[in-house]
């Protein structure tokens, strides 16, 4: 087989190769399907405890415990747990942790207000 993709030949040498040609090679073969490619999953809106336990990488137990205490957006329909994929998404990135730059930063502005004050 002979593959010609945007000037590329079976006989360029692959080092030169920018980024976009190679891509644009690997996506055509796709009817070869590398195993440790990852796949992407589609997740549905709504969903039950197991696709949450995917998601979150927490245990079921650990899902129970937290929707008992109210500290996880759920819902119950019929004695069954349902999460919102927005829901869940917002929840698990809502306490970011300052990187050593904002927390410097932080730190900064608050001497330079007490400073102003004195």
């Amino acid at each position: 087989m002979y593959l010609k993709i945007d000037g590329i030949t079976n006989e360029t040498p692959i080092t030169f190769l920018t980024v976009g040609q190679l891509l644009s090679v690997l996506n055509s073969r796709s009817e070869v399907k590398d195993p440790q490619l990852p796949v992407k999953i589609q997740i549905p809106e709504i969903f039950g405890l197991d696709t949450c336990c995917e998601l979150t990488g927490y245990s079921k137990p650990t899902i129970y415990s937290k929707t008992s205490k109210n500290e996880i957006p759920h819902f119950k329909r019929d004695s069954k747990l349902l999460f919102r994929k927005s829901d869940i998404i917002e929840w698990m990135t809502s306490n970011p942790i300052e990187t050593k730059e904002e927390f410097c930063r932080n730190i900064d502005s608050k001497l330079a207000k007490r400073r102003g004050r004195i």
